[in-house]
């Protein structure tokens, strides 16, 4: 009987460390094309779907699904070619029937393009593949969800005609059936790029944001669109904070959401943008806000989704620091940033990871077991040209990851050291708490040490010769960042 009830202890043990471990892994997709991930989803087993762009940039592209098991291994691909086509699968959503649901972009040739719409189930089987036509040339963003009545909600930025550039919202409301229900396009004087869209807090209307104004140019570069059940407009608000791209929105509770987006700080030289999310209430207060990013420097939040949660006291916020704003390849190097914060926005964790390459981030979705998988490409301009690998990162919910199927693992950093290359200043990035900086000559001789705080410490080295150093942050006789360093 012993013998019986311990082979059932240790199955028992067996399956309670599958349900509650938390995998870390980095996947990477390479291919002598352009590619890019634009959305992940997480399907019943753990694992994951990714919604990727692969052709030749600037066009044409086509749809790349995918299929990873919760350990990061492909379990199967599949790549839908439309003939003299320009089309992408730019966003996920989990459909009542199970299936996951598709929503982007089909323009064939010089024709108006189409609304399209894929259904697969969790190994890539296309169950549905439908497409409906519309007045419009061609689309700069395509997102949907589920509103309260299940029917689904797809919503945007597009232009009706090749000549003008100027994107405008659209909204096209189906049943779970594809019956179309609604359509319409919101043409105005000035453009407007659309980020997210829910529904308000009683379920009589939606919010979408959207940057740029549908009535007259506007210092604040973001607003709100407040729609009714019948997606006629009836009012227009700012956005706080001066909040602008990439925004996304979540409810959090019955009189409360998040939105995040990206804020550039005027008249900052050197140029500084940060990712920043805001909590607000339905008349659009600000409760509490959070930004992330070091000081000096450009940091945009993911292009698709950088904002995610299942629990409301885990907030994943992520993005690309030293983005390269007028470029989309670039020489630079950058990083991936990720931060956890609670229910507050307080930083329970900042992370950096990669500075060897230039990445962009594109996806951030909080997964089932506490932890997040950020979408991201990778790009080195010198060997690479315009051409980018897609770059996965599964982490766990302190934010660690390990390097899987013979990929080396990725720099992680709990603190940045910048400029570097620098001169009369040090600045270290971090949100460790009793964490201290000492920078050391080649000897190893030390030369100056500080205490950090949370957040953007400076320390002066004017008085250092010029040359190469070392430098390490401790944390409780525990090393969490170290380096080489150069004064000019």
């Amino acid at each position: 009987m012993k013998k019986y009830q311990i082979i059932f202890l240790l199955v028992f043990c067996f399956i309670c460390n599958s349900m509650y471990s938390q995998n870390k892994f980095i996947f990477k997709y390479a291919t002598i094309e352009d590619e890019y991930p634009n959305d992940i989803i997480e399907t019943a087993d753990g694992g994951f779907i990714i919604a990727a762009s692969i052709g030749t940039y600037p066009s044409p592209y086509r749809p790349l699904f995918i299929r990873l098991n919760s350990m990061g291994d492909t379990i199967c691909t599949k790549c839908i070619v439309v003939e003299n086509a320009n089309c992408y699968i730019n966003h996920f959503i989990k459909m009542d029937n199970g299936y996951i649901l598709g929503v982007g972009e089909k323009k064939v040739g010089s024709n108006n393009t189409k609304i399209w719409l894929v259904t697969l189930d969790d190994f890539l089987t296309v169950i549905h593949d439908t497409s409906f036509a519309t007045n419009l040339s061609f689309c700069y963003e395509v997102f949907s969800f589920l509103d309260h009545f299940h029917n689904l909600i797809i919503y945007g930025a597009a232009c009706v005609t090749n000549q003008s550039p100027d994107p405008h919202p659209f909204v096209f409301k189906l049943s779970q059936t594809y019956d179309s229900l609604f359509f319409h396009y919101y043409s105005n004087p000035y453009g407007q790029y659309v980020y997210s869209m829910m529904e308000n807090f009683d379920n009589t209307g939606y919010y979408m944001s959207n940057y740029g104004w549908m009535t007259s140019p506007e210092y604040t570069p973001s607003q709100f669109l407040t729609y009714n059940n019948l997606f006629n407009i009836i009012s227009m608000d700012s956005v706080p904070d001066k909040l602008d791209l990439y925004m996304n929105m979540k409810k959090i509770n019955s009189t409360q959401f998040l939105i995040s987006g990206k804020r550039h700080l005027l008249n900052s030289n050197p140029r500084t943008d940060k990712v920043g999310v805001l909590k607000l209430d339905s008349s659009f207060n600000v409760n509490a806000k959070c930004y992330l990013g070091p000081e000096d420097t450009v940091t945009y939040p993911g292009y698709n989704t950088n904002l995610s949660f299942i629990n409301v006291s885990d907030i994943f916020l992520g993005g690309t620091i030293n983005q390269d704003w007028s470029e989309l390849f670039s020489s630079s190097h950058s990083y991936i940033l990720l931060g956890k914060l609670d229910s507050t926005l307080n930083i329970k964790w900042q992370k950096e990871y990669g500075g060897d390459t230039y990445y962009m981030v594109w996806s951030v979705s909080a997964t089932t077991d506490g932890g997040c998988i950020v979408g991201a490409s990778t790009n080195d301009y010198a060997l690479q040209g315009e051409q980018r690998d897609i770059y996965i990162l599964k982490v766990d919910s302190n934010g660690l990851v390990t390097g899987q199927n013979d990929l080396p693992p990725i720099k992680s950093y709990d603190a940045i050291v910048y400029p570097n290359p620098g001169s009369d200043k040090i600045c270290v990035e971090t949100q460790l708490r009793n964490a201290v900086f000492t920078l050391y000559d080649l000897t190893g001789r030390e030369l100056l040490q500080s205490d950090l705080v949370p957040g953007r410490s400076s320390i002066p080295v004017q008085n250092l010769p010029s040359g190469m150093y070392i430098y390490n942050v401790m944390q409780n006789a525990e090393i969490k960042g170290c380096g080489k360093w150069k004064k000019e």
